[in-house]
């Protein structure tokens, strides 16, 4: 069965904005949106730059009263990329023979959801957890655990716009979404679904989300310079906030409605380094090879490669090897998205595959904003836009434990 999959429509929200067309335009002329993060609630974590989206209204997407009251931020972004790329398709989808699949990261309880508990077992000076545990939890709603499930959120989101196929969610980092992305493509690949929607979104930006990056090791413990971040500037560690979500279908039946295609989905690859270290480079040089294998390309076709670029040097220095290992002296163009919009984890691979389709469709490379000199040797990247012919792309991903995953995409 082919794994060559049209694109027929897309969705981003990011810190620019909400659709892939504010995304587009905003790193077309070099905006970074990471700040350092003011939030006194990070007051006790090493100075962190984020870039956040702004608040978003269920309502205004359709989803009634009832609903938008359970929904969170997460939900929030998912749910508006996916509204966004069902309109950009211009397909009336629906039922079983929509698949879905989605990567999120974990689901954080809002700041004021304990609040009455916490108030009602309050002493001088704190909370008397004895009164907490036997009164105070009484306050909490029963359905409220429930909440911290990231498959609720990707639930009502399949209620909403009546997604009954296969489908499956995925946690955490960018591997969940690598995962839901090549789900997707096997449903269709092995006629399962009619129409496929692969979806990622972040983690909100919160002290819990930080606390538990800061456990992962891909955040800084203390302010020293420990993984320092290029892309954002003098040792500060940069989070995003967004959502991604792509719609696939057969190249048939794309034609056969008339679909406009944003591009193809040509093939993918999985590989895992079980030694972080010394078997990282040979990871996602296994990754590219199995992409490319798949989609029948060698590595002289690809002519942009979106690099995953997480900022953590030794990290970044195996995927430059790797590059250069799989390319040689070629230095294709290059992009480099977090130094623009931060790390979305879980959105990172949706988002940077649908602005390679994008580039791609304009023949035009992306500013990648404080770059620095990662991949130079292997790769070639602008500070400002620049047209060129492009017909295919590479799209780099990098999760936790060593996974590593890539993507090929084509033109229109």
């Amino acid at each position: 069965m082919s794994t060559t999959f049209a694109v027929t429509g897309g969705g981003i929200v990011s810190a620019a904005g909400r659709g892939v067309d504010v995304a587009w335009e905003s790193l077309c002329k070099g905006e970074s949106f990471l700040a350092l993060d003011v939030d006194p609630g990070l007051s006790g974590f090493a100075p962190i730059a984020s870039a956040r989206c702004a608040a978003i209204d269920p309502e205004e997407l359709g989803a009634d009263r009832r609903a938008a009251r359970i929904m969170g931020h997460q939900t929030h972004m998912l749910l508006a990329t996916v509204s966004e790329a069902i309109k950009k398709s211009g397909k009336d989808i629906g039922g079983e023979e929509t698949a879905f699949f989605a990567g999120m990261d974990s689901v954080d309880p809002e700041e004021g959801d304990l609040v009455s508990a916490a108030l009602s077992a309050r002493k001088e000076g704190g909370v008397d957890l004895d009164k907490f545990y036997d009164e105070g939890m009484a306050q909490i709603p029963p359905l409220w655990p429930l909440g911290m499930l990231n498959a609720i959120g990707f639930c009502q989101v399949a209620i909403q716009f009546d997604l009954r196929g296969e489908n499956g969610t995925f946690s955490p980092g960018p591997e969940a979404a690598s995962r839901a992305l090549i789900e997707a493509a096997e449903s269709l690949r092995e006629e399962k679904a009619g129409v496929a929607l692969a979806a990622g979104v972040s983690p909100s930006v919160s002290a819990r989300s930080v606390a538990r990056y800061i456990n992962r090791g891909f955040l800084p413990v203390s302010g020293d310079g420990q993984f320092p971040r290029p892309f954002s500037g003098a040792g500060v560690a940069a989070l995003g906030e967004g959502a991604g979500v792509l719609l696939i279908e057969s190249g048939k039946a794309a034609a056969a409605r008339g679909a406009a295609s944003m591009g193809f989905l040509r093939g993918w690859g999985r590989a895992t380094a079980l030694d972080e270290g010394a078997g990282l480079k040979e990871a996602i040089k296994d990754s590219i090879g199995v992409a490319l294998g798949s989609a029948g390309l060698s590595p002289g076709d690809v002519d942009l490669v979106v690099v995953h670029g997480a900022g953590h040097p030794d990290e970044d220095e195996a995927e430059a090897a790797a590059l250069l290992s799989v390319f040689g002296a070629r230095r294709p163009y290059a992009l480099a998205t977090k130094g623009a919009l931060g790390h979305l984890l879980g959105a990172s691979p949706i988002v940077d595959l649908l602005l390679a389709l994008r580039a791609l469709g304009e023949g035009v490379v992306l500013p990648s904003p404080g770059v620095g000199e990662m991949g130079q040797d292997a790769l070639e990247f602008s500070d400002v836009p620049v047209a060129a012919e492009m017909k295919r792309a590479l799209v780099l991903s990098r999760g936790f434990e060593g996974s590593c995953a890539a993507f090929c995409a084509s033109a229109a």
